[in-house]
């Protein structure tokens, strides 16, 4: 290097030491551009940063910005005629000030058309964040979701529950249970994922879970 190029690298180095560090936030994605998983996410995975609508039919739920306020516990259920999803959604609401408490959010998640969900959350008079999933679309994303056989198909028939007509869909199709608490940087602290929907997660694990990550920060 000459004397020239040597000098100007000198000058430069003030400038270099008091440039600031900018990082860009992350950024959540429509479910659509989302990459699909072979297998459904575990603790330790990083859960995509996802847009979903929420079940009022009005506006959406931005991952990104609930994780800006603290932990989220996201929720996949089957619908509001399942017995086994309202039984935890209103394990849920008798918590929801602990996992507040614990500075969390909650997001409850179901391919079930908003005027489903809207009777559902009236009737139990639950007091936290639910979005839609279209189709079963970041279910089917995460490795979430099945399609029903026709054996199944006609037992749910029997029992009067019209999926298609339930979710406003063309297909038989419902997401696994499964239970998630996000971290601020997207990483899952906690998982349940469980294909026998008669098993749910236990929501004081998940409390405890929760004061545990907040007294680690």
């Amino acid at each position: 290097m000459n004397k020239a190029a040597l000098y100007a690298s000198i000058a430069m180095l003030p400038v270099l030491a008091y440039a600031p560090l900018t990082h860009a936030a992350p950024e959540s994605v429509p479910v659509s551009k989302i990459e699909k998983h072979q297998t459904p996410p575990n603790t330790g995975d990083k859960l995509p940063l996802f847009r979903i609508d929420d079940a009022s039919g009005e506006g959406e739920h931005d991952l990104a910005k609930l994780l800006a306020d603290g932990p989220v516990v996201v929720t996949f259920y089957r619908g509001s005629w399942c017995p086994y999803c309202v039984s935890e959604l209103s394990s849920i609401q008798k918590r929801i000030d602990d996992i507040r408490s614990a500075g969390a959010t909650v997001l409850a998640i179901s391919p079930e058309k908003p005027s489903e969900t809207a009777d559902l959350v009236d009737q139990k008079e639950l007091g936290f964040l639910f979005g839609t999933d279209r189709d079963n679309e970041l279910a089917t994303k995460l490795a979430l979701s099945f399609k029903l056989d026709a054996k199944t198909i006609k037992r749910y028939k029997q029992y009067g529950i019209d999926l298609p007509k339930s979710n406003d869909a063309t297909v038989w199709e419902l997401p696994i249970p499964a239970t998630y608490i996000v971290d601020t940087d997207g990483t899952i602290a906690w998982a349940f994922v469980e294909e026998d929907y008669k098993k749910r997660p236990d929501y004081k694990q998940v409390v405890k879970k929760l004061n545990d990550m907040q007294q680690d920060d």
